[in-house]
Formats: C-alpha cells, structure tokens, sequence
C-alpha cells in the first residue's frame, strides 16, 4: 500500500472503537456467507434429488399399471383394431423397455417438454400456463385474507385473554382448523349457491356473459369469493392461533 492509498490512523478511542467495531462487523458477515452458500447449494441439491427420485418412482409405477394410454384412447373411442393400437405403441414409443422410456420422459421433462394432450388438442405446459394466473389468483387472495384476519382475531384474543371474545375465537379456530376443507366448500356452496342464490358455485367468471372493464372485475371477484374463503379458513385458524400464543 503506498502512501497516497493508507487511510489515516483514528485521531481518538472513539473513531478507534468505531473503525474496531466496522471491521468485526464484516469480518463477521464474511464468515456468515460461506455457510449461507453452503446451505443453500445443500438444500438445492436436495431438492433436486428428492424430485429426481418423485419423478422416477411416480413414472414407474404409472407404467407398471396395466394398461396404457393407447388403451384409453381405443375406450375412448369405442373400438379400435389391435393392429392399429400397437401401431400407435410404436408411434409413441410405448413399446420400449421402461428405462428406456423412463429416460426419454426425464430428457423431455428438463426441456419442459411435457408432452401433448390428445382430450384437450393442446400442449401439456400451455394448459398449464393457461392456469397459473387464476391459481395465483386464487391462492394469493386466501394469503392475503387469512394473514389479515389472523392479525386481528390473533391481536384481539391475545388483548381479552381468558375473557370472553379469546374463548369465542378459540373455539372458532379450533372448528375451522379441524374442519375438512372440502366439506366446508360444499356447505358454502349448499348455502349461498343454491339456497340463498347469492353467489355463484363455480367457474372464474359468468360464461357468455361479455363483460369487460370494471364490470369483468366484479364478476370474478364473485366467482373469487366462496373459493377464497374456502381456501383460507385452514390457515386463517392456524395463524390465529399461533398469532394469539406469542402475543402472550
């Protein structure tokens, strides 16, 4: 170090303690780094590993099930000749050995190549893309409800501990935590679908309907709402819960 570079030597304890003090506090996150990255690259390896191994197991025991996708095809369709059911094998690579298939599966699956739909006339991942912004939809609006309401009956319960509103949200979470959510989902349904006709029992939004802007919005936020409460009634009474027992 020349110098021109050398920093100025602390001109009292305190710029000492300080300069002492800054050094610890990086020395200290560089030794935190490593282990975060080592962690880190163990976990992803895992996980790797773990879906490697779903992958392989969950292809194996679909192909050691009797019957194929040519078989559901040839039901779908009535009859088919047993000519042209091994043709379609062949077409497909189904005649192979399973490793040899199990492979081909994988080598595709990385390329997300997930292969064609023949009920529905489309590829396998644009199905799927099809679904994603309405399945984040959905679970992002039962977070948001049950995070929201947790914050408030948790505080609430924690503030009248022992009292009489605690005892009411206590016995609510616990019905809603040991509930089976699809049975709530049916009594939802049951109630404000078809007794009281107040909501809609399915669907993203009023097929045919044409609506665009605000009135679109509307529409799917009515479809979004017995869905919405349905999916979060689990975790709204666990985090209640677990919100009441650490404000304590």
């Amino acid at each position: 170090m020349t110098i021109e570079n050398a920093r100025p030597l602390p001109s009292s304890p305190v710029e000492a303690g300080a300069l002492i003090a800054g050094r610890l506090r990086a020395a200290r996150r560089k030794s935190l780094a490593l282990p975060r990255a080592r962690y880190l690259a163990r976990r992803l390896s895992q996980a790797f590993v773990l879906m490697l191994l779903t992958i392989i197991i969950t292809f194996t025991l679909i192909n050691l099930a009797p019957g194929d996708m040519v078989d559901v095809m040839a039901g779908e369709a009535g009859s088919a000749d047993a000519g042209y059911m091994e043709q379609l094998r062949a077409s497909y690579g189904l005649n192979k050995p399973i490793p040899v298939r199990l492979v081909n599966y994988i080598s595709h699956v990385a390329r997300l190549d997930l292969g064609y739909s023949f009920r529905q006339n489309k590829p396998v991942l644009d199905l799927i893309m099809e679904r994603v912004g309405p399945t984040l939809l959905l679970m992002g609006s039962s977070i948001v409800v049950s995070v929201i309401g947790a914050i408030g009956l948790g505080t609430l319960a924690a503030r009248k501990v022992n009292k009489l509103p605690d005892a009411i949200v206590s016995v609510l979470a616990l019905l809603a935590y040991a509930t089976p959510v699809f049975w709530v989902g049916l009594m939802l349904i049951l109630v404000f679908s078809v007794k009281l006709r107040l909501l809609p029992s399915g669907g993203m939004e009023t097929l045919f309907s044409g609506y665009t802007g605000l009135a679109q919005v509307q529409d799917i936020a009515l479809h979004l709402i017995l869905p919405c409460i349905t999916m979060s009634l689990f975790h709204l009474a666990l985090y209640t819960r677990l919100l009441r027992a650490s404000l304590l």
